[in-house]
């Protein structure tokens, strides 16, 4: 049939915004387009030459093509149906009808329409193309990666096609196949920065780091501004704790174009992690510079702040966040639990009281509501929030942890133990859990049970210099296994020399031993240590004077430890009893 110059043009215009995946840029027939979309691997266009056709086939399908640019998909199907009554045998319209079933999310469909095609036509490219993205839709890899093979089999310079095999193999996690199928491309197209880096890419993922970073390396040798291999090669020595090298790589980005931002941020953390707090200081600032508004760079700079114990300066940078976002519920979070580490604690609590059911970071500040009540001798308080708390995270270990800890403090070693079981059940790797487990059971008088916890935290943590101190004290408050107990006291001091509640351990395991001039020693340094008197340390340096007849002294010290503690009875009645005696001796 003949038409017109105006009827050949308007066929032309619409064939051309026919695609699988996204509308084309209009241009001549001509040209045939990719294949493959620019938008999605494995996507089709299905623009084809211009051919006679029946005048109602090219008349729905006008109408089809145009249903299709204004997204009415349903319509767009129902034209195209009609358009294939009048040309049953164009593979071309077949196929333009399966990817609109695609396109409306009828994978079925689609796949039945193209099966159809493949069947009559088996050497049809473009179908063998869409039906290889509706089955990756469908995650049906094996009939997905059969069609990618086929396209390949018919045009074995496809490189979109290997594109989007390998990133199949690679959503599978076939990541050998993968390798393969990238080897090939960059066989076909060398000049192809993401073949190289995908399989930079593939080789961390199966950890030969070594080949990861000749390939990314390779891919910024073609593109050197291509951030993903950046990032990936920096990640690559990372992986393995080489982090001056991984810092040379993105510093070496950074030279060449200073401004990336994305890499300078990457930079940051990366100071961040490996300590290097004041250099990653400095670029978060920097970065700042740039991005004043940017809340995100400003909850990191507060972090790095808080992890350098810089409290007013981590709560600056939240109360400033504050400042522009009332409503930003982490800076209130951190900007609390910074106020709890300078122990201000009803100022931390009144920051954790803002924080309603329906806010993600609810439970969490119940959790530090709890600490804070405990710290504040609240704690029937504390009991109610962790309770509540408890409910919302039935396995969070924390949780019982923290009401094992309150129940110590209220003296309800039972209740204590019970929670505290459940904690390490729930992280049996938490050496803090096991230590205040044994705590529970030594007060509990549970002897054997406390030191096994004990042993459990060294075990975890051969630094824990408290548990060290504690399993030994208790040794020596039992007058056993006392040689043993001054070497665990002694362990504990090696790790933290001048803790007073460590010598005064070492004392009073001397004081235990009979070793009254050892114990004098290390009692009387216990309190030069203590930053504020201490009702224990004065008590034991009484003990020892008593012992070697020093009764003044003796009365003196025991003295200094009433005035701390006025309801020890037993500290009571040695005074009494000492007093009596150098009444009677008319000292």
């Amino acid at each position: 049939m003949q038409r017109s110059w105006k009827q050949m043009h308007l066929v032309a215009a619409i064939l051309t915004f026919v695609a699988f995946g996204c509308a084309q840029t209009a241009r001549s027939v001509e040209k045939t387009p990719s294949a493959l979309s620019a938008r999605e691997p494995g996507g089709i266009s299905l623009a084809g030459e211009v051919r006679g056709i029946d005048q109602r086939s090219y008349y729905a399908y006008t109408l089809s093509v145009l249903a299709e640019l204004k997204g009415d998909f349903q319509e767009a199907i129902r034209w195209q149906r009609e358009a294939l009554k009048h040309d049953p045998e164009s593979p071309y319209m077949r196929v333009n009808l399966a990817s609109l079933y695609f396109k409306a999310g009828d994978f079925k469909a689609a796949i039945d329409a193209g099966e159809e095609v493949v069947a009559t036509q088996p050497e049809y490219l473009p179908a063998h193309l869409l039906l290889a993205t509706a089955y990756r839709n469908l995650r049906n890899f094996q009939k997905a990666e059969h069609h990618y093979q086929e396209v390949i089999r018919l045009d074995p310079a496809r490189v979109e096609a290997y594109q989007a095999l390998g990133n199949l193999y690679i959503e599978a996690r076939s990541f050998q196949e993968a390798i393969d199928v990238y080897k090939k491309l960059v066989e076909i197209d060398p000049g192809s920065h993401l073949a190289w880096y995908n399989l930079g890419r593939l080789y961390f993922e199966i950890k030969n780091q070594e080949e990861a970073r000749r390939y990314l390396r390779e891919a910024l040798s073609i593109e050197p501004d291509f951030e993903p291999a950046v990032v990936a090669l920096a990640a690559s020595f990372e992986g393995e704790g080489r982090y001056d090298e991984a810092l040379q790589v993105y510093q070496q980005a950074l030279e060449a174009d200073p401004d990336r931002q994305e890499l300078r941020e990457r930079l940051a953390q990366l100071l961040f992690r490996r300590g290097d707090l004041d250099a990653a200081r400095r670029e978060y600032e920097r970065l700042l510079e740039q991005e004043p508004g940017n809340t995100n760079l400003r909850l990191r700079l507060g972090f790095l702040y808080y992890e350098k114990q810089a409290y007013p300066e981590a709560l600056a940078a939240f109360q400033e966040i504050l400042n522009r976002e009332p409503l930003n519920k982490e800076a209130l979070y951190y900007l609390a639990v910074t106020l709890e580490e300078m122990k201000q604690y009803d100022q931390a609590l009144a920051e954790f009281q803002k924080f309603l059911p329906q806010d993600a970071r609810y439970a969490d500040a119940l959790l530090h509501k709890g600490y804070l009540y405990g710290q504040k001798g609240m704690f029937q308080e504390a009991l109610d929030v962790l309770s509540t708390a408890e409910k919302l995270k039935p396995a969070e270990a924390s949780i019982p942890y923290l009401l094992g800890v309150v129940y110590i403090q209220r003296k309800e070693y039972g209740l204590a133990i019970k929670n505290l079981e459940k904690a390490v059940s729930l992280d049996s790797d938490n050496p803090n859990y096991y230590y205040q487990l044994g705590a529970a059971f030594e007060r509990d008088h549970k002897i054997e049970k406390a030191e096994g916890a004990f042993r459990k935290v060294l075990e975890l943590n051969p630094k824990h210099a408290d548990a060290y101190n504690y399993l030994g004290y208790m040794y020596a408050e039992a007058g056993i296994k006392l040689d043993e107990s001054i070497a665990l006291i002694k362990t504990a001091l090696e790790l933290d020399p001048d803790n007073a509640a460590f010598v005064d351990s070492l004392g009073w395991a001397y004081f235990k031993k009979g070793m009254l001039e050892e114990a004098l020693v290390e009692l009387q340094r216990a309190v030069r240590l203590l930053k504020q008197p201490d009702p224990v340390v004065l008590e034991h340096l009484g003990d020892v004077y008593w012992k070697k007849g020093m009764i003044r002294e003796a009365i003196q010290e025991w003295e200094g430890a009433v005035k701390l503690d006025p309801n020890n009875e037993s500290l009571l009645k040695k005074l009494q009893q000492a007093k009596e005696l150098l009444s009677k001796e008319g000292r």
